[in-house]
Parts: C-alpha cells; sequence; structure tokens
C-alpha cells in the first residue's frame, strides 16, 4: 500500500469541492445538533445529528481511516459488509447452554482515550501517512462530550475495532474452554455443549476488561442470563430451535402473517394497522419479509405455499421510497 498525506487523500476524493482548512481546524459545535430519542426499552438517549459538511468529514474517515482498523472478525458481526446479525446466532446453532449479557451505555463508556488507542494500534493499515499529525483532530471529529456518540456514521466502526483487545482475550478464553464467543455491539453471547463453564463468565469478563484499560464499561446485571435447551433459546431477536434451526421469532412471525393477510384481504386496513400510505405499507412488508429471507429460507418458503409465489416475491422486491424517487 502507497501511503499519502491526509490532504492529498481527501482532496482527491473531494475534488477541491469540501475546504480541508476547515475539516483540519474548523469549529466542530456549530455543525452538530442534537435530539433525545426513546428506545423500545423507553429508555432515553441522546443522539447527536451531524450536518451536511460534518457527514462528509465522517465519510472520508470510515473510507480512509476507521474501515481499515483491525477488528476479529470470527467473532464480531455488528456493522460490517458481508454479515450480519444472523450469522452470529448461527454461530450458536450447536450449543446446548447460553450465555448473554451486554455492556452498559456501550458508546458512552468508548472515551477519547480508547478511540486514540484504536487509531494508534491499525494506523499502519491505513493509507494515510501523516496520521501522527493530525490524531488529536480525528479524535476530536468523530466525538462528542469527551467519549463516542450515537448518530455519528464513524460510531459504529469505531465501537467494532474499540474492543479488539478484549474480542482477543475473550476469543482465546472461550477457544480453551470449549465456548462459542459472539458479539454484536454491545450485546455478548457465549455458548456450550456443558453449563458448568459459563457460571465462571461474570468474573472472567470483568477481569478482561479491566486489564485491557476499560475502566467506565460495565455489564448489565438485569440483562445477564443463563438458559439452555428446552426452553426457548431467544438470541438477538432470533429463535434457535432444539433441533439447531435458527429461525424468527413468533411474535415477529405473527405480525409478518397478519399483515399479509391484511395486503391479500384488506388492504385498507393494511394502511391502518401500518399507519401508513400505501408506499409506506408495502415498503414495512418487504423489510420484513427481506428480514425473513436472511433468518429462515424455509419460513419464507412456507409463506409463498400459503399467499402464492408472485405475492410474496413481488414484495421482498417492492422498492423503497427513496428508490422509486431516484427511478
Amino acid at each position: 500500500m502507497t501511503k499519502k498525506p491526509l490532504q492529498i487523500l481527501f482532496d482527491a476524493m473531494y475534488h477541491n469541492k469540501q475546504d480541508f482548512a476547515d475539516f483540519a481546524t474548523g469549529d466542530i459545535i456549530r455543525r452538530v445538533s442534537s435530539k433525545t430519542v426513546t428506545n423500545d426499552s423507553t429508555k432515553e438517549r441522546l443522539v447527536f445529528v451531524p450536518d451536511k459538511v460534518l457527514k462528509k468529514y465522517h465519510s472520508f474517515l470510515n473510507l480512509f481511516v476507521f474501515n481499515y482498523l483491525p477488528i476479529n472478525e470470527d467473532v464480531v458481526f455488528s456493522y460490517r459488509k458481508g454479515t450480519n446479525v444472523t450469522a452470529a446466532v448461527r454461530k450458536h446453532r450447536n450449543s446446548k447452554h447460553f450465555y448473554q449479557t451486554d455492556i452498559s451505555n456501550f458508546f458512552d463508556s468508548i472515551t477519547v482515550d480508547i478511540v486514540r488507542r484504536c487509531i494508534l494500534r491499525g494506523e499502519e493499515q491505513t493509507p494515510v501517512s501523516d496520521m501522527g499529525e493530525f490524531i488529536d483532530r480525528i479524535v476530536e471529529l468523530v466525538t462528542m462530550e469527551g467519549k463516542l456518540p450515537l448518530g455519528f456514521a464513524t460510531s459504529p466502526a469505531i465501537s467494532n475495532t474499540a474492543l479488539l483487545p478484549f474480542d482477543d482475550s475473550l476469543a482465546a478464553y472461550c477457544s480453551h474452554k470449549n465456548l462459542v464467543y459472539t458479539r454484536y455491539s454491545d450485546d455478548i453471547t457465549i455458548s456450550s455443549s456443558e453449563k458448568e463453564p459459563l457460571f465462571a463468565l461474570d468474573d472472567a469478563l470483568r477481569d478482561i476488561l479491566s486489564a485491557h484499560g476499560f475502566p467506565n464499561m460495565q455489564f448489565n446485571e438485569h440483562k445477564t442470563k443463563i438458559s439452555s435447551t428446552g426452553r426457548k433459546i431467544k438470541i438477538l431477536g432470533m429463535v434457535i430451535l432444539p433441533n439447531g434451526q435458527v429461525t424468527l421469532d413468533s411474535k415477529i412471525k405473527n405480525r409478518i402473517e397478519t399483515l399479509l393477510h391484511l395486503y391479500v384481504n384488506n388492504q385498507s386496513a393494511l394502511f391502518d394497522l401500518t399507519k401508513s400510505d400505501l408506499d409506506g405499507s408495502y415498503e414495512t412488508l418487504s423489510g420484513f419479509l427481506n428480514y425473513a429471507n436472511t433468518v429462515d429460507q424455509s419460513y419464507l418458503d412456507k409463506l409463498r405455499r400459503k399467499y402464492g409465489v408472485t405475492v410474496i416475491d413481488t414484495l421482498i422486491h417492492q422498492p423503497k421510497k427513496s428508490e422509486s424517487r431516484k427511478g
């Protein structure tokens, strides 16, 4: 790889339509707004919204810096091209016992120091020749209030690489104990054919976090659990059946089939249920079916038999509103 100065790469990408001086020294605060959003658990979170110019800066940094930084691809399945959440769940399909937990306030616990360490750790793998000159500025461009913000396009890639030492150490620990480990953003799943090794994981995870310098990270005790086959095994919104098949949760299946029934028999009621217009309702149903297609194609075949191949395949290939506008 031929490394080049950051400005050369920046100007080559934007053909002088963006100001490198502003990228390197401009006021960031004026380019960010914020809003409070409520997630499914009614917990409020502060999301930072970059303006169009800062979004371009983030796109550049992802392309030439953060997408080059190393991650443990064997265990990390979040925010990566070529893989998805289903692949993370499928790694556990042959296990009998499952340990699940997550990291509380994950993005908030990734500090500027951790971000800087990430960049330095992967500096040689990037095409930037003068990273040392700009590293403080890069960290400034991708953090807010001293931590990784929700809402920045750079945050997902940074969160993948941020835990590399932890991921490597935990993967080695799990390999030694014949355990299967995956991480999807802040969600950690470890599984085994034997239950006993899972009881030591609370202490092991905390020790590994501490050993690698993540003082602000804590595991969510309320979401930490051990489960075993013989009862419903739900991981990352999917279900592992006793035969090892990964499928959709029954609530999602019921939702899909309700929408399909209305699509075929009563489209006015469909619009009422989705609280959307025709295009929006079709796009909602298309999204569910495409999700089903990535998780469990046998279930999708069942829907084809029940509602017709034409109905299902037409909805799967339903264009999004943005694509319709482009056309």
